[in-house]
């Protein structure tokens, strides 16, 4: 999973509950990197519209990932910005 992770240029999860979900999330391994990447971003008080304007700066393809990455999260209870 690191290349992935290195796609989203992100260290490792520390939360336990996201590390748990990255080994069992039946996601591919770029909306897992997309996870971490939301869940960094909100730690920072970085918006959902602002983390997503980031990714498709930086990967324009990314849009469906994007979200992908917020259903999966969501359907774990680990979507960053409840409101969102």
């Amino acid at each position: 999973m690191s290349d992935d992770l290195d796609w989203a240029r992100l260290p490792e999860p520390g939360d336990p509950a996201m590390v748990e979900w990255l080994e069992n999330a039946s996601c591919s391994p770029r909306v897992k990197a997309l996870a971490v990447r939301a869940v960094n971003a909100a730690g920072k008080g970085v918006s959902a519209d602002r983390w997503r304007t980031a990714v498709l700066a930086e990967h324009p393809e990314a849009g469906t990932l994007l979200a992908e990455a917020k259903e999966c999260m969501r359907a774990a209870g680990l979507w960053p910005w409840p409101k969102s």
